[in-house]
């Protein structure tokens, strides 16, 4: 097997400081990510902050250091036992991954708190990340698109019904919400409705293709307290996300809206579907290449699946593909030789190893009709995100577990 170092180019620094277009992106990455000494005081004052919500969790010191040990245990298992050599900082805070509030914050220690969950004697039913799909409205015509037979219906969700579905997922736990579409900038006053309402603890990022956003808005979503957004770029070369996504000059209006974004002080995410004509080790190379010139804190990578616009079609990924994928993944995560790229979320690398952290373990999908579904590519409506028995219903979600998990995550 290749190494890391001999799968990815790795330019030297001393060569890209010696080119003043470089150092320019060098200088904007190095006030987004933190590595080497730094990076390793803030993870000490991290764990200090987790061993004291344990110590508030379990009343016990022992106990505390015990479970934080299987805190730390179960985090090294997901990460093969590697070290992540980086943290985004935006504003005052940081970030380890794009699922993670950023520390200090309430909404990390929210987090912490459902993680503890886990090794609690008796279990909480509890949730640190809620999918909601705000709204049927889109001018897109993504190729994947999950919502496909639901866009542009009249909208059946009040601004006030999407703020009693957060104020209810709150009560448990909740510490993220990801507000998806549709495309959500077309009900941005109700978006600051919502940030204005939301309960204490929550970071919101917001799903979108860009094309709408400016700098005005940018700003004012961050004013609101947006803490940021994930732009859909699916691939590095213009002419093949436009044709991907529909629409001409989406590439360029997604740049200009990660842009704004970043000028506004939000965190920025690209998001991509690596569909089997994409997948790569020149492709994924290329496209983490442009994510860092455009100072992007997060990549999440998506795999297609057969449903939405895709349903009935031949789009799942082979072995071959998946490897390259992983490689990626791991390469660019947790080589120091990357440690000012972004960090890399891929959802199907730990899917496999662990099962999938939807169907209420970690996170559900609640669609623009307010049904609770197991995640965004699981079209099955299980019940509503109002009824009265929210609690249990998510406890029985999870006791099932993901009940297609095997059909998404078939490996040719």
């Amino acid at each position: 097997m290749q190494t890391a170092a001999q799968t990815y180019p790795v330019i030297p620094l001393a060569i890209k400081e010696n080119k003043g277009f470089l150092i320019k992106k060098e200088k904007s990455q190095g006030e987004i990510f933190i590595s080497g000494r730094k990076q390793k005081f803030i993870r000490f004052l991290i764990w200090l902050n987790i061993l004291w919500i344990a110590l508030q969790t379990f009343k016990n010191l022992i106990t505390a250091f015990k479970k934080v040990k299987e805190l730390k245990q179960l985090r090294n298992n997901y990460r093969n036992q590697q070290v992540l050599p980086k943290f985004a900082k935006i504003g005052n805070r940081y970030f380890a991954n794009y699922n993670a509030p950023g520390w200090p914050s309430t909404a990390f220690n929210r987090y912490i708190k459902h993680l503890l969950n886990r090794f609690a004697i008796t279990e909480q039913s509890s949730l640190h990340t809620l999918v909601f799909a705000i709204t049927k409205k889109c001018g897109f015509q993504c190729e994947h698109c999950c919502e496909w037979l639901n866009l542009n219906k009249p909208e059946t969700l009040s601004k006030e019904d999407l703020l009693l579905i957060v104020q209810r997922f709150h009560q448990l736990g909740i510490a993220q919400v990801q507000l998806s579409g549709g495309e959500p900038l077309n009900r941005l006053n109700d978006i600051f409705y919502l940030l204005d309402n939301s309960p204490e603890g929550i970071d919101y990022w917001l799903y979108t293709t860009g094309f709408s956003l400016t700098t005005a808005k940018a700003a004012q979503l961050k004013q609101h307290g947006l803490t940021g957004i994930t732009i859909s770029l699916d691939h590095h070369l213009e002419e093949k996300h436009d044709a991907f996504r529909g629409v001409k000059n989406a590439w360029h209006r997604a740049l200009q809206a990660a842009q704004y974004a970043h000028d506004a002080g939000l965190a920025v995410c690209f998001s991509i579907c690596a569909t089997k004509e994409f997948i790569s080790k020149e492709n994924l190379h290329s496209y983490i290449e442009l994510a860092k010139k455009s100072a992007v804190a997060f990549i999440q990578v998506l795999e297609p699946k057969a449903v939405g616009h895709y349903a009935g079609q031949d789009v799942a990924l082979t072995k071959q593909h998946y490897g390259t994928l992983e490689n990626f993944y791991t390469t660019y995560n947790y080589d120091t030789a990357y440690a000012r790229y972004p960090t890399i979320t891929y959802h199907g690398y730990n899917s496999r190893r662990f099962g999938c952290s939807g169907s209420g373990v970690d996170y559900v999908y609640v669609d623009t009709d307010g049904d609770v579904h197991s995640c965004p590519f699981c079209q099955r409506k299980l019940f509503s995100a109002m009824d009265d028995s929210l609690n249990d219903f998510i406890a029985g979600m999870k006791k099932k577990g993901c009940s297609i998990y095997n059909f998404c995550s078939t490996i040719k």
